[in-house]
């Protein structure tokens, strides 16, 4: 069986070290302020048995940072509240962190209960029970104890150990994550951190990611509770010795992740409730994300609505000011900028590479289905909010800290479902939603539309001016294939990378038909030493850039060919010298280039691309230093 991780929270000075060292023997207060202070300022560990962790959180509001770190991954949590105080402000902001966490079971334990006549402690202890109606904690067993005496302390533990036989197992052995709740290090061991695993497993030997840094480590070594392990599963506490970082490279809020997985990010979507004890949320409000054990300011986009009502829920887009690592289904808690107070939180739907846009109803209704909780789901958001990019396996495994396997899976279950497909082959495949692709056509009718508007002497634009248009980050691969879809649905046609819209036909005026013809008989006049296209602009006369637009045209029409980059050559005129090589081939059977220029009255500077093209074309063949009729 995993480990039960516990952990405290109540105001402060309501004795929740003195609980903690009551039930295990062990003072959490460790540190030098802390004992010069009486207070608690961190977050501290003790062990009941092999198996019980128990975390120790501050509660002055100062600190509520920490607390937030402490009881992020706790399966149950001691809620402390002092009989002679009763509810305190950091009981109640404590307990709504909790209820934002969706933390599930708990017991009340009312401390200090020497310091009060029983009549007051009856009293007390009813309020308590009321307050805690409606949440989490309603119908939980309450337990008054006297942590000095110890008196209720074994009730305490009996509850405890009833809860821990009753845990419901964690079930995730997908990629190993932890969240770093401390670093520290150790004479003759080095680097260590501690956390808790949410997923997966790891072994003495392994490598592993810290994250967002990105720095591959080694597991040294492995401990629970202080014994020595070869390995820790889900659900463990874990303090594993680190080899290849420094301590000072480490925070608390780092996250260890298996290799290749879980990247990280500056931007997450996620359904956001605000308090009723708060004030109105407004759209780019400055807070604090808490996530996992970490702590990064950010902005709030409302997505769905112009404000945040307090008590009223939004979906949103969190704009971090540093990368997180983050994973959907996560909590996270929000508290303002200043005064820092707890004022809503929520869980992440899905992370991002860029920002959206408000009240996009096709992201808004994807963000609904995300809800669910349906990983299928998010895969396909993944693919079909990336509109121009695809995705391999691997990349969507990242985003999600899944196993390929895994992702493969649904994957194959949306390929089924005619959601996405699957472009491209070996290791160049990559999958794309369908809808991005009728959204990209779309797109490409709209772009064409208008420069067929805007240039009616022009036959198209080119295919790299046009992927530009629709978007500079397109992948070639996916792009090339949308234009052949594109195409075989007739709504395009590509003639030398240029794309035109299908049935477009270039309307021309008199004087233009007058240069274009003037063109032609440029060509036609210097046979099969065509000029260049400077040379016919001057002989036109225009400008170079027009002419270049004549020849486009025409090679459009049919009319000219393009031999060679800067060579063309009129149609009637490449017709006239194939007659002219095919007649004298058939009686001389092959020709040498020598020959077939002295036959064209040309020269090697013209003749050779000319012969390459007809061999591309499938006219003549090439057999060493001869041509002749395929």
């Amino acid at each position: 069986m995993s480990h039960f991780i516990i952990g405290t929270a109540g105001h402060i000075d309501h004795g929740k070290t003195s609980l903690v060292k009551a039930l295990t023997g062990m003072d959490t207060d460790v540190l030098k302020e802390e004992k010069e202070r009486n207070i608690t300022i961190d977050i501290g560990f003790a062990f009941l048995g092999d198996d019980i962790t128990i975390i120790d959180v501050p509660g002055h509001e100062k600190f509520i940072k920490n607390m937030v770190a402490g009881v992020s991954t706790i399966d149950f949590v001691l809620f402390v509240i002092a009989a002679d105080d009763g509810v305190m402000p950091q009981t109640r902001e404590h307990l709504d962190i909790l209820n934002l966490l969706q933390i599930k079971d708990g017991m009340v334990v009312v401390t200090k209960s020497d310091m009060v006549e029983e009549e007051w402690l009856e009293l007390v202890t009813e309020e308590i029970k009321e307050y805690l109606q409606g949440t989490f904690l309603e119908g939980s067993p309450v337990v008054t104890v006297d942590s000095l005496s110890r008196k209720g302390i074994d009730t305490v533990l009996e509850i405890i150990n009833e809860k821990k036989q009753s845990k419901v197992e964690r079930v995730d052995k997908g990629i190993f994550k932890l969240p770093i709740d401390r670093v520290f290090t150790m004479k003759g061991f080095g680097t260590i951190i501690t956390g808790t695993i949410l997923s997966g497993d790891v072994k003495e030997g392994e490598t592993l990611s810290l994250q967002p840094k990105g720095i591959n480590v080694r597991v040294k070594g492995l401990q629970s509770h202080g014994h020595k392990q070869p390995e820790l599963t889900s659900g463990d506490r874990a303090a594993i010795n680190l080899h290849g970082v420094s301590v000072d490279d480490i925070v608390r809020g780092d996250i260890l992740v298996s290799t290749g997985y879980l990247e990280p990010t500056y931007i997450f979507n996620g359904k956001l409730y605000l308090l009723s004890t708060a004030k109105e949320l407004k759209n780019r409000a400055r807070v604090r994300i808490h996530a996992g054990t970490n702590e990064i300011f950010g902005r709030v986009v409302l997505l769905d609505k112009e404000k945040l009502e307090p008590g009223t829920e939004a979906l949103v887009e969190i704009r971090l000011e540093e990368e997180m690592n983050l994973s959907p289904g996560e909590r996270f808690v929000i508290r303002s900028y200043s005064p820092q107070v707890t004022i809503g939180g929520g869980q992440i739907l899905t992370t991002l590479k860029k920002k959206g846009k408000r009240f996009d109803k096709e992201k808004i209704a994807l963000l609904k289905e995300l809800e669910k909780g349906d990983p299928q789901e998010l895969v396909e958001e993944i693919l079909l909010s990336s509109k121009y990019e695809p995705f391999v396996p691997s990349d969507i495994s990242k985003k999600l800290a899944k196993t390929d396997d895994e992702t493969l899976k649904m994957l194959e279950n949306l390929i089924s479902q005619d959601k996405i497909l699957v472009i491209g082959k070996g290791n160049k495949k990559v999958y794309f939603h369908n809808r991005n692709i009728e959204a990209t056509i779309s797109k490409i009718n709209t772009v064409l539309d208008e420069f067929h508007e805007k240039n009616p002497y022009r036959q198209g634009i080119s295919k790299e001016d046009l992927r530009t248009k629709i978007s500079q980050a397109f992948n070639q691969i996916v792009f090339d294939f949308i234009l052949k879809k594109a195409e075989a649905d007739e709504l395009i046609q590509i003639s030398q990378n240029v794309i035109t819209k299908k049935g477009f036909e270039i309307q021309l005026n008199d004087e233009m038909k007058k240069k274009l013809d003037t063109f032609l008989e440029v060509l036609d006049e210097n046979r099969f030493k065509p000029p260049v296209i400077k040379t016919i602009a001057e002989q036109i006369p225009m400008i170079e850039r027009d002419a270049r637009e004549l020849a486009g045209m025409l090679m459009f029409t049919g009319k000219i060919i393009k031999l060679s980059e800067g060579l063309l050559i009129s149609k009637a005129m490449l017709e006239e010298g194939k007659k002219l090589v095919s007649a004298k081939m058939k009686g001389v059977g092959q020709m040498k280039l020598g020959e077939i220029s002295e036959l064209l009255g040309s020269s090697r500077k013209y003749v050779v691309p000319l012969m390459e093209y007809l061999d591309k074309v499938g006219f003549t063949e090439r057999d060493g230093d001869y041509r002749k009729i395929r």
